[in-house]
């Protein structure tokens, strides 16, 4: 049974939760609409859901002549004679002992051959000896020209003492696929010479490596050197990744996936190779056409409408990487990237996109004007803590200080990002057409306006859950209903995932009402009944006073249905996941009620522990990952990887909050990292504890950011949810405590959740 159906069905209807004088079930019938994100990603309707097609022929219109200028970014790219080789590799499709698929890519491997016996003269010594292996192999394939392959073969052994240090790991992968091939066809090559030997068992370490299923999930970040991997791949799964002109990354890489599925838009892609001139592309000229598609590719992020061009984007992302890492092998190659605005713009987007790149290209290159300096700073936000700022030294004092370059792009939340660009839009993509630039914005604001419509339902829906449960009743507690779902339309802007923001702001809510219990109620043991009857899970709790019985009752009818709900889209129980998160949160909160009420002042180590917790980011942040419509296995959230994102966020989130409501806190007698540190070590002033605090905060916040960007065991959109809680929190608390009172806030509350675009 479909989770729509369950839930149309009365499977989680509110008679199926318990009920009893203590417990007056919630009017649950809204919660289908929790339901619009699956539901709408398996083609079904939802009443009272709204479709982003408001004007079909509208949106349609934009996403083509978008797309169009997309079009041919990968087919475009040329081919080098190590592309070739492989080509001329590829036999007939009906019969092989017809020979090659291709004869004209044989004869054009013959008549390129360069006087010293080598293909691809002018390039790097080591893509030089990767593209006369791979014409050689496709020569000797079908025996074709002796004299020719054993030229090659004589360059080939004169190279090895040009090469002996200026191979890469890449380099030495694809050279072992390569040498197996040629060990295969009985080429002299001196196989048992240690040179060749080291080549070759480094290059099998690597490619052991990486396992199996490392290849299936992050096949991108392989895509340089995925012909090292030619019987492994699962080249009709890749197949996914194909253009609509037919080509798979590359030339090289669409010649491995038609060997092995026939598919025939890579032959189709491979014949118009092949047609007309066979002569080498400029490659300056086409890197200048990706950067331009790069910077659209990013613009149309910062528009906030990328969800509807990712395969164009994606394919844009793939040759950009193939260019920066062309040195290993291929069509591309690093010294083509000649200013250092080049540089920077691929390491930052590639890396900001999940790709393996080093800032060393960006290190080599020289800047030479007021927007090499603005590339600089934007890329410098993308550094990992081992790399090296040497790219930040002598830098040119240009005054080009604005809000994108001052702030990192992790300190502002997307929507917020999204309507600052749409101003700038015109005056920003001097490369496309008037016209072009209109018809964008103009579906940009479109797609905004109606996916406002969706944050404006799921915020009727989150404030009439909370009137509902009665917490605008509790004079002490905040009423946040509102910013809470603010934040989780800011970040999970997307129209198909109203149920995980809907979650999110609940949450949100509920950790806000018991904190603020937990922080204004003076009785240890009103706390005490409160934390019994959350670790006892029984509705009918009769300990309670009024204030902590409204809480639990709320606290109870929320979570069990988050949990039903939960169970339903991951296949299995998570009640008891979700109840051992808010008994650690309780806890954490009576560990800090008790401090306050007996005047004990924690040891530092005690204080952090026991804040980071507190701090109640768990709840929000794990129930929003089982709602992003993908199963997410339990191993994944036990790892490791998982498990030092959450760690890292909620000590960002503790310590933003202490250095920011430090004032605030204090007044109230509530301890803090500041004051416990000052306590700590006699002498030391508010400002100095600041210091120390923010040296943590930074390293931490540059942890949480390598583990965004780097392959981990968490998938890429649960990675997200983990940078949404940081932009968020770098957001509210970047100039003051946001979460009490800003009155910019509250303007992007309302231009996020109310104001329409014109």
């Amino acid at each position: 049974m479909s989770f729509a159906t369950q839930i149309s069905s009365g499977l989680f209807a509110p008679n199926n939760i318990p009920s009893s004088k203590f417990f007056k079930p919630l009017n649950m019938g809204s919660f289908t609409q929790f339901s619009a994100g699956l539901v709408l990603r398996a083609g079904v309707k939802v009443p009272g859901t709204l479709s982003v097609q408001s004007h079909p022929s509208t949106k349609e219109s934009s996403i083509s002549t978008i797309k169009k200028l997309f079009a041919g970014v990968d087919d475009a790219c040329g081919f080098s004679a190590y592309d070739m080789g492989w080509i001329a590799r590829i036999p007939h499709a009906h019969n092989p002992e017809l020979g090659p698929q291709f004869p004209q890519s044989l004869e054009w491997i013959v008549h390129n051959q360069c006087d010293d016996g080598s293909w691809d003269q002018g390039e790097e010594d080591a893509q030089r000896v990767c593209s006369t292996l791979s014409c050689v192999i496709a020569l000797k394939t079908w025996n074709r020209r002796e004299c020719s392959i054993q030229r090659g073969l004589s360059f080939l052994k004169s190279q090895r003492p040009l090469v002996h240090d200026k191979l890469t790991r890449d380099m030495e992968a694809i050279l072992h696929r390569l040498l197996q091939e040629g060990k295969s066809l009985d080429l002299e090559l001196n196989y048992d010479e240690s040179f060749v030997q080291r080549i070759c068992e480094q290059g099998q370490e690597f490619l052991q490596s990486v396992s199996n299923d490392a290849l299936d999930q992050y096949p991108t970040s392989f895509v340089h050197i995925l012909e090292a991997f030619h019987e492994r791949a699962n080249w009709q799964h890749l197949l996914r990744y194909q253009s609509s002109g037919g080509s798979l990354f590359s030339v090289t890489l669409t010649a491995c996936a038609y060997m092995h599925t026939g598919d025939k838009k890579c032959l189709r892609f491979l014949n118009g190779v092949l047609e007309g001139p066979l002569t080498k592309p400029n490659k300056n000229r086409h890197f200048r056409g990706l950067s331009q598609l790069l910077r659209l590719a990013e613009w149309l992020e910062h528009l906030g409408i990328e969800r509807f061009f990712e395969k164009e984007i994606e394919q844009t992302l793939i040759q950009a990487f193939r260019c920066w890492r062309g040195n290993a092998a291929g069509s591309g190659s690093q010294k083509h990237l000649e200013s250092f605005k080049d540089s920077a713009l691929l390491f930052r987007i590639l890396r900001r996109h999940g790709y393996e790149v080093s800032p060393d290209v960006v290190h080599q290159r020289t800047f030479c004007e007021t927007l090499d300096v603005k590339e600089l700073s934007l890329a410098s936000h993308f550094l990992f803590p081992t790399e090296s700022r040497k790219m930040l030294d002598s830098t040119p004092i240009i005054d080009v200080a604005n809000e994108e370059t001052t702030f990192p792009w992790y300190n502002i939340m997307h929507r917020i990002q999204h309507i600052e660009y749409m101003t700038k839009f015109t005056a920003s993509m001097d490369f496309i057409s008037t016209s072009e630039r209109s018809s964008i914005l103009a579906f940009a604001k479109s797609d905004f306006n109606a996916c406002q419509k969706i944050y404006q339902k799921d915020l009727q829906h989150v404030m009439r859950w909370n009137e509902e449960c009665g917490f605008g009743r509790l004079g002490y507690a905040r009423q946040k209903d509102v910013f809470c779902v603010f934040t989780a339309a800011a970040t999970m802007f997307q129209p198909e995932l109203s149920m995980a923001r809907i979650v999110w702001a609940q949450m949100s809510v509920l950790t806000t009402v018991i904190d603020d219990f937990m922080d204004t109620h003076d009785s240890l043991d009103n706390l005490r009944n409160f934390c019994t009857a959350i670790r006892r899970w029984d509705p009918s709790a009769s300990e309670l006073n009024d204030d902590a019985s409204i809480l639990f009752r709320g606290l109870f009818k929320t979570v069990t249905w988050t949990a039903q709900c939960a169970s339903a889209v991951q296949g299995r129980d998570m009640t008891a996941s979700f109840r051992a998160q808010w008994e650690r949160l309780c806890d954490a909160f009576f560990r800090e009620a008790e401090w306050r009420l007996t005047n004990h002042c924690p040891s530092l180590e005690e204080y952090v522990e026991n804040g980071i917790t507190s701090f109640a980011l768990e709840p929000i942040v794990l129930s929003t990952l089982l709602f992003l419509d993908e199963k997410i296995e339990s191993v994944v959230l036990d790892h490791p990887d998982c498990i030092n994102m959450c760690r890292r966020v909620f000590t960002i989130g503790r310590l933003l909050n202490d250095i920011q409501g430090f004032d605030r806190e204090s007044s109230a007698g509530e301890f803090s990292w500041i004051t416990i540190y000052m306590k700590e070590h006699p002498g030391t002033s508010v400002e100095d504890a600041v210091v120390e605090i923010r040296k943590i905060l930074n390293a931490t916040i540059e942890e949480l950011v390598e583990d965004v960007l780097r392959p981990r065991a968490v998938p890429k959109r649960c990675k997200r949810v983990f940078e949404n809680m940081m932009r968020i929190l770098n957001f509210v608390y970047r100039k003051g405590d946001g979460y009490s009172t800003d009155a910019e806030l509250r303007d992007h509350i309302k231009q996020v959740l109310h104001a329409k675009l014109e």
